[in-house]
């Protein structure tokens, strides 16, 4: 990085990042959403928590100077699907963000919860409450790897954006709300705070 030249965020997601991307686009909006940084957005509809090792080995092979900081919000399209169980999943995400860590070590990284949903692949909330119960012992499960990978990296090397929204509430469900409350929350904007090289 340059003298002077901002943070260098990447934000790898599924629909909801496509589609705040797209919204962003349309409305003529910010896409670096009011945010001292250089935004890449890398979200594509379906996306599971499988691909995106895949996606980053490619990144890696192509670029030369790691990103400062990268927003991960995945996993939700990976519960109830074939040869997914929440252990099995579980089990997934923490080596794949071990391997990130190897990967770009000059790399913050931010996983965002994953969210909540009125319906999980055909089901309702209601009659997907195993589906949910999986997004929540996930979630949790996320928070203490990475809590503890932090503290045995010294600190300010993993952040995870937890209740970025409400619960039950309609903004919950629209992407735009989510993930600019996300970037716009305390960890986000710790993570950021002091990265810049002026």
């Amino acid at each position: 990085m340059t003298d002077c030249s901002l943070p260098r965020v990447w934000i790898i997601g599924s629909s909801l990042i496509a589609r705040l991307q797209a919204h962003l686009g349309a409305f003529g909006v910010d896409q670096k959403l009011r945010l001292d940084c250089q935004i890449t957005w890398a979200g594509r509809g379906g996306r599971r928590w499988e691909h995106l090792m895949p996606l980053l080995r490619s990144k890696r092979a192509d670029i030369r100077d790691d990103p400062d900081v990268m927003v991960i919000h995945l996993g939700g399209n990976s519960i109830g699907t074939f040869g997914n169980t929440r252990i099995s999943l579980m089990r997934r995400m923490k080596a794949d963000i071990r391997e990130i860590d190897l990967l770009f070590p000059k790399t913050k990284l931010m996983f965002s919860d994953i969210l909540p949903r009125w319906n999980w692949r055909g089901r309702t909330a209601t009659t997907g409450y195993g589906h949910e119960r999986t997004r929540r012992r996930l979630n949790g499960a996320m928070f203490g790897f990475l809590s503890d990978m932090d503290r045995g990296s010294g600190g300010g090397s993993f952040a995870i954006a937890r209740d970025c929204v409400r619960e039950g509430r309609g903004e919950s469900f629209k992407p735009a709300a989510a993930v600019t409350h996300m970037l716009h929350g305390d960890a986000c904007m710790h993570t950021l705070n002091g990265l810049h090289r002026c």
